[in-house]
């Protein structure tokens, strides 16, 4: 009977140390569900049902998480699931650019600079070095150079090499190379544009060394004799305004189907001038925060879904292969808007459309999205239990279906944009002042973690 018993409890034993089958599917759908959702056929067209709003709080031993959010839903009844791969931008990406913004056609300017430039930036060298600033007056105190800078050297030799005038060519694209110097576009209507090719960031801009800036750059002082808690009051004009000539931009570069904004807030564009008071507000106006809609989903909340998937904290499993481990980043845009148009258009990071590899999914059922927001909470900040650092609380203010990218396993060349969970919150901190909003993503056909911070 004994021995009986002793194997009884060894079968118990093997028995619980095998997962059941719901076990190993929880345990492993974050592995294979990508690879297995692309090859699947699509689903039926549905609407995907959540509250459109979601209210609870929930305590931890030093932390209260307090979900007060909307929860945004696309216009759809499809579902995509794409894949991308990196791009490097061209001169056709760039005309494209131009052609959307700006009214051609369009002259590339064949000195790099023009003597007007090159004689501001020796004025500007030659101000000297800064000694003392004052951040609450904007009063700046200056010394000259000990020495003359290399750079001065730099400059009065392609002064010498500088033409009295400007020279101008119809553009040809194929003769926008990667480069680190801005070309000098003239528009149809004689504005010069300043125009960046380079790998990973492609921008156009109407002013030299022009900066865009939010409200709370603007607040905090951008620029040597600009003082601190400056405001935007200058704006003529409006939100919806900038929100149509976002819309119109995206639509003449053909990216409407792909790209949506998903922020506008009040901003400028200014740059650092030679004489006092050392800066120059050029405008004021909206910036556009725009963002990969995946086929159909909400852009990012907070626009440029630059977030991938997070390799600093504990939910993250690192590849095993190097070229799998590269960093991968989902592309956005950034467009500025004022009284005079559009004045500024950068896209960064940029991703190419493969396919659309699942015309339709299935999405995971909100009741179980909400399981996992709330685990994935409490994990994130599990060390709250003994040390809360200063965090006494979290805000999840907004929670929206949108699009990430996810990497599908073992393939390096590849990625899914996936449908994906975008969770707004702050904590206490950041509601003094002193933090800005964070993003956690969740995946939306399986509920895996992707982001947090």
């Amino acid at each position: 009977m004994k021995r009986l018993m002793i194997v009884f409890l060894s079968l118990l034993l093997l028995c619980a140390c095998v997962p059941t089958p719901t076990e190993e599917a929880v345990v492993n759908k974050a592995e294979h569900s990508i690879g297995d959702t692309l090859s699947a056929p699509g689903a039926e067209t549905y609407r995907y049902e959540a509250p459109s709003h979601w209210t609870e709080t929930i305590e931890m031993k030093n932390l209260s998480i307090v979900i007060d959010a909307d929860v945004v839903l696309p216009d759809t009844d499809r579902y995509p699931l794409q894949t991308v791969k990196r791009h490097t931008f061209t001169g056709g990406d760039a005309l494209n650019l131009l052609n959307a913004c700006f009214s051609g056609p369009f002259e590339l300017r064949e000195n790099v600079y023009s003597m007007a430039e090159l004689e501001e930036d020796i004025r500007m060298l030659l101000r000297g070095n800064v000694v003392d600033s004052n951040e609450l007056t904007g009063e700046v105190t200056w010394t000259p150079w000990d020495e003359e800078p290399e750079e001065m050297a730099e400059l009065r030799e392609q002064m010498a090499q500088c033409p009295a005038e400007d020279f101008f060519v119809p553009l040809d694209p194929e003769q926008l190379l990667l480069r680190s110097e801005p070309y000098v576009i003239r528009a149809g209507d004689g504005t010069l544009l300043y125009l960046t090719v380079q790998k990973n960031a492609l921008t156009v801009s109407t002013a030299r060394n022009g900066q865009v800036q939010d409200g709370s750059a603007v607040w905090s002082g951008c620029f040597y004799g600009e003082p601190w808690h400056k405001t935007l009051d200058n704006i003529t004009v409006s939100e919806e305004t900038a929100k149509e000539t976002a819309d119109a931009v995206l639509d003449r570069a053909g990216l409407s189907d792909q790209f949506g904004a998903g922020l506008f807030e009040k901003g400028r564009l200014a740059r650092a001038i030679v004489e006092e008071p050392y800066y120059e507000v050029l405008s004021e106006g909206y910036i556009c925060r725009i963002s990969r809609t995946g086929g159909g989903y909400a852009p990012f909340p907070q626009g440029g879904g630059v977030f991938e998937e997070d390799r600093k904290s504990a939910l993250y499993e690192p590849p095993t292969e190097e070229s799998y481990a590269q960093k991968w980043s989902q592309d956005w845009i950034e467009l500025y808007v004022s009284d005079r148009g559009a004045e500024y258009i950068g896209w960064f990071d940029p991703n190419a459309l493969v396919t659309e590899a699942n015309e339709n999914v299935v999405l995971l059922p909100f009741d179980e999205i909400q399981n996992h927001i709330r685990d994935d909470l409490r994990f994130s900040y599990a060390w709250s239990d003994t040390n809360n650092r200063g965090i006494t609380g979290l805000h999840v203010k907004e929670i929206v279906l949108s699009c990430a990218i996810e990497r599908i396993l073992n393939d390096p060349d590849e990625a899914a944009l996936v449908p994906a969970w975008v969770v707004v919150y702050n904590d206490s901190r950041s509601e003094k002042g002193k933090g800005h909003d964070k993003i956690m993503l969740i995946q939306a056909i399986d509920g895996s973690y992707l982001h947090v911070g």
